[in-house]
């Protein structure tokens, strides 16, 4: 996945001027109605500035994409060596990624959007880094049962995917998408479901 460019001259802004004009474009129309004779105007530029930094609208909406998934990942970068407790960690990055979606909703939300399909690179990108994560998360449950918080025959690898569907799919979608404003008592509420359950007993009872 390409990386934005350090660039520390007078037109590195000039670059930010041009993806944040996209990040905006991108949320309010679909990536085939966005023209970049639009993302120039409102960046503040002419439309060959925009090609002199970004090659085609697709790695334009690549960057944007990373920019705000960047921004996004980083609520999952906490805490992930020996910590005094692991729950605790896991429930502070609930906590933080909850603090994240409602401060940058509008950034986040392209992260929801429908996105282009043909962009084969993009989405190993997104699978790339959904691996991480579950393999991060997978080894802060680990810790989480030598420290005895958590039980010894615990499937770690499934009780992560769990935790980051309650954190994209349950909460992001809450907020951005349902636009439900999620408070500390649901918030408790969701974290009560993961870590107690729903059924009275553990036990699979299908047939």
């Amino acid at each position: 996945m390409p990386q934005a460019k350090n660039n520390k001259n007078q037109n590195g802004n000039k670059r930010e001027q041009i993806l944040h004009a996209a990040v905006e474009k991108f949320l309010e129309k679909d990536f085939y109605q966005v023209k970049i004779t639009e993302i120039a105007e409102l960046a503040g530029v002419g439309k060959g500035t925009v090609y002199e930094y970004f090659s085609s609208k697709e790695e334009l909406f690549k960057e944007s994409f990373s920019y705000c998934a960047g921004l996004y990942l980083q609520t999952f970068k906490i805490n992930f060596t020996s910590p005094h407790s692991a729950r605790a960690a896991m429930e502070e990055i609930v906590v933080n990624h909850l603090k994240l979606i409602k401060e940058n909703r509008n950034k986040l939300h392209l992260l929801f959007n429908e996105r282009p399909q043909n962009l084969k690179e993009l989405q190993t990108w997104i699978l790339e880094q959904r691996r991480e994560l579950i393999n991060e998360l997978s080894g802060l449950l680990s810790e989480g049962i030598k420290l005895g918080e958590m039980r010894s025959d615990l499937n770690v690898e499934m009780a992560a995917r769990l935790f980051l569907a309650l954190n994209q799919q349950v909460l992001g979608e809450m907020v951005l998408l349902d636009n439900i404003a999620v408070e500390e008592a649901q918030l408790k509420e969701l974290l009560d479901l993961y870590w107690n359950g729903i059924g009275k007993s553990s036990l699979w009872q299908g047939h």
